[in-house]
């Protein structure tokens, strides 16, 4: 069997990386600042779900606020920077033991945290902090380019002035990329999570991987924000709130990586035929690559294997256990047992040891404008987090099509048999969605 181009691939792209950041903490030593470290934060709230249940547009809402400190999308990437990618087994499960170096983790985390909202980064001081969350995105989206930070202020500096609308971080941003394309045009707009008209068609048209090497970060990638990054005293201050689609299978990991903060988990739980639908549109969709695994099983998966080379080399979203049972199975198949494999692993791995305190929200109740505004105020009284002002606004965030309720219908007869395998449906039993109830189900 040829060997993965994976290994080799992963070294080059980590040390581009860390080449990458070392050269920016040198350029610009106050950012992060000094001190701050995780240690510090008091209070933590995990949203935890499986892939394509609700917990990227639940973590905006609960995050995107000035009294709380979060990371734009999911800090799998920084897992994947530290060498906390896969297990013993090839999944996502890592050992609740396993080594690492938290005092680096740690401060790639901090490096990426904000606060509130995008802020048009008029002054110099503002400029150069969105410049360095810039430049630490692009390293861990396309770390074999190696784009440096003066290049990347040249850009930001250059996109502020040009820019129509520096208000919005897509328009920003996107003046940004088209700058630097001057001197990396294998960046490509068509791979973020940017409005259509602003990220245009995908070079080539065909499925495949944002660039050759190693993917730290999974696409669609995060588009940077210009925030109030975070120091020492606001990670006493504020909660932090985060999510990754892959803690569900490494919650006693965040115990380690928080240790002296209070941390309350969100269960997130939805359907599994939509989220089987979710997922299933997802690995045919332009992105959520998540690794080469060809060197070890080459991928013969019907309903996706066939869209190219690509697709008969790399796995999309989460790797449970089990997976490798999974290479010649049918593409829902897949999808099902990565949606039932996430909620065993939180199901199995929540307790004292690893949430101080658990709350379990069907994402159908945010979705349902009769229960959305109840049910999200519960959370965020869960959360220890003040209550919004008014009705709270559900944005769009990493849709692959146009959100609308019970959307997997369209697909029933391919899901519904695929939600009927024991291992699935005793997830789902146990979740309460039960068999004979689909009906109900959005």
């Amino acid at each position: 069997m040829t060997r993965s181009p994976e290994v080799p691939d992963r070294e080059r792209s980590l040390a581009a990386a860390r080449r990458t950041l070392d050269a920016l903490r040198r350029a610009v030593p106050e950012e992060p600042a000094a001190g701050a470290d995780l240690s510090l934060v008091t209070e933590a709230v995990a949203v935890v779900a499986s892939s394509r249940g609700g917990s990227s547009l639940l973590h905006q809402v609960l995050s995107d606020r000035s009294d709380v400190l979060s990371l734009g999308g999911e800090h799998t990437a920084l897992y994947k920077l530290n060498r906390l990618d896969r297990g013993p087994d090839g999944s996502d499960a890592l050992a609740p033991d396993t080594a690492f170096d938290r005092a680096e983790l740690s401060r790639d985390f901090v490096s990426l945290l904000g606060s509130g909202g995008h802020r048009p980064p008029h002054d110099p001081a503002d400029r150069t902090r969105y410049a360095a969350v810039v430049t630490r995105r692009l390293a861990l989206q396309w770390p074999l380019e190696e784009i440096g930070y003066p290049a990347v202020r040249d850009a930001v500096d250059h996109a502020v002035r040009a820019c129509a609308r520096p208000e919005d971080p897509d328009a920003l941003f996107a003046a940004v990329l088209h700058r630097l394309r001057a001197g990396h045009p294998r960046l490509d707009p068509s791979c973020y999570d940017l409005p259509p008209a602003l990220r245009g068609p995908a070079a080539g048209g065909d499925l495949r991987p944002p660039h050759d090497g190693y993917c730290i970060e999974e696409p669609p990638f995060v588009v940077p924000r210009a925030r109030p990054a975070a120091d020492a005293d606001a990670l006493r201050r504020h909660p932090l709130v985060i999510k990754s689609s892959v803690d569900a299978y490494r919650l006693p990991l965040l115990r380690r990586l928080l240790p002296d903060a209070r941390i309350r988990v969100v269960h997130l739980t939805r359907n599994p035929a939509a989220s089987v639908n979710g997922l299933y549109d997802g690995w045919r969709d332009r992105g959520f690559f998540s690794y080469d695994v060809s060197g070890q099983h080459p991928l013969s998966i019907a309903g996706y294997s066939e869209l190219g080379a690509a697709a008969r080399r790399w796995w999309n979203f989460d790797l449970p256990p089990g997976w490798a049972d999974l290479v010649d199975q049918p593409l829902e198949r897949v999808c099902a047992h990565q949606w039932a494999g996430a909620h065993r692993a939180v199901l199995d791995g929540l307790g004292p040891g690893t949430a101080d305190a658990v709350l379990r929200v069907p994402f159908e109740r945010i979705l349902d404008p009769a229960t959305r505004e109840r049910t999200l105020r519960s959370v965020f009284a869960f959360a220890g987090l003040p209550q919004p002002p008014g009705p709270v606004p559900l944005p769009v965030v990493m849709a692959t099509a146009r959100p609308r309720p019970a959307r997997w219908r369209e697909r029933a007869g391919l899901v519904l048999p695929a939600v009927d395998h024991p291992d699935v449906r005793a997830v789902a039993d146990e979740l309460g969605y039960r068999k004979g109830q689909e009906e109900q189900w959005t």
